[in-house]
């Protein structure tokens, strides 16, 4: 014990050489000062509400568990400190979403180094305690410059369990961990991992027409699909294990706008992804009968369509129909059974021929 203190008070004068003016430069006492507590932040609820808790498997809850790290039992991302490492140049390095377990001996400090190198804008810090109240561990979270990031949340899980969140950037981080009573021997364990704030890049949605009864594309696997007909909702496929999704549904109209957002596990939206319906069905084509002594062509069929009348492959005439669907083309008379070929081709090029004997 006393040859623990005696390491502690020269790990705090050596920070104080390496780093003079750091809140380790006087005594842990001072770092104490520093960190808060357990409900005493005020939660930044837009943060709050992206918090995945479940991903952080301490099993605060399951003392067996936690019993077999302790005893260094435990299979999986478990790491064990390593002292010294009461200041900074000999943190220890503690991976994302691993679990660190680690012992306080009495005005003990352990400090962890951390690497953030998502875009993600919050971090995430749980600790766990081992046979002491969770109020006794004391954690906070220092930039590569040493200075304190005040945790936007700061909240207990449990009696045994507590977490915080503080925003950072790309780079280096230390987490500083000490008892807030001093006893001899107290457990933990501690992970740290980022809150995911960032949208998943907008879906891709594969072609779609007017046939087709199955929207199908990619996003972020995982994720739910929202797919939109202008502000009617069709489905919400999820994507699977391969970014695949499918949502089966009545033809669509051509034309109409499709719009597909992807729903990330944290709730973070992306952009929007827009595919219009392509016009694949050839336009209905009705022709009234046609007599030796008719002069002119006269039908329906789809607005705007372009119409031809042939014999063979000579052209009789041509003409645009109304916004009614509406035809008249006019043609010199021909002779009894003579086939006449009628084609109509809407914008999209699809085309519709019927076939008139004369009578």
């Amino acid at each position: 014990m006393v040859g623990k203190r005696i390491g502690i008070m020269a790990a705090t004068l050596l920070m104080a050489s390496m780093f003079g003016g750091t809140v380790f430069a006087e005594s842990p006492e001072d770092l104490k000062e520093k960190m808060q507590l357990p409900g005493e932040v005020e939660a930044n609820q837009e943060v709050l509400e992206k918090v995945d808790l479940d991903r952080f498997n301490l099993n605060p809850s399951d003392q067996k568990s936690f019993r077999s790290m302790i005893e260094k039992k435990a299979e999986g991302d478990v790491l064990y400190e390593l002292e010294p490492n009461d200041y900074f140049d000999l943190a220890d390095n503690l991976p994302f979403m691993s679990v660190m377990v680690a012992n306080l001996y009495g005005e003990d400090i352990d400090i962890y180094k951390v690497k953030v190198t998502s875009n993600d804008q919050y971090m995430l810090m749980m600790g766990s305690t081992y046979e002491f109240p969770i109020d006794e561990l004391l954690y906070g979270v220092f930039d590569s410059k040493l200075n304190y990031i005040e945790p936007e949340v700061y909240e207990l899980y449990d009696h045994e369990t507590s977490y915080q969140v503080v925003p950072v950037k790309k780079g280096e981080y230390y987490i500083a961990v000490l008892s807030d009573y001093w006893r001899y021997g107290e457990s933990y364990a501690m992970i740290a991992g980022m809150v995911d704030t960032t949208p998943p890049a907008a879906p891709t949605v594969n072609a779609i027409d007017d046939n087709d009864k199955v929207i199908t594309g990619k996003a972020e696997k995982g994720s739910t699909v929202t797919l939109k007909n202008g502000k009617t909702k069709l489905g919400s496929p999820k994507a699977d294990s391969k970014g695949n999704f499918k949502l089966t549904t009545k033809p669509i109209k051509a034309g109409s706008k499709i719009t597909a957002t992807a729903t990330d596990e944290a709730g973070n939206v992306s952009k929007a992804t827009t595919k219009t319906v392509a016009d694949k069905t050839a336009p209905s084509l009705t022709v009234k009968d046609i007599y030796s002594n008719s002069k002119t062509v006269s039908g329906k069929t789809e607005a705007g369509a372009k119409v031809s009348v042939k014999v063979g492959k000579k052209a009789l005439g041509s003409a645009t129909s109304n916004s009614k669907g509406e035809f008249k083309i006019k043609i010199k008379a021909q002779k009894k059974k003579t086939t006449i070929t009628i084609s109509a081709s809407d914008k999209a090029k699809n085309t519709k021929t019927v076939t008139k004997k004369v009578k």
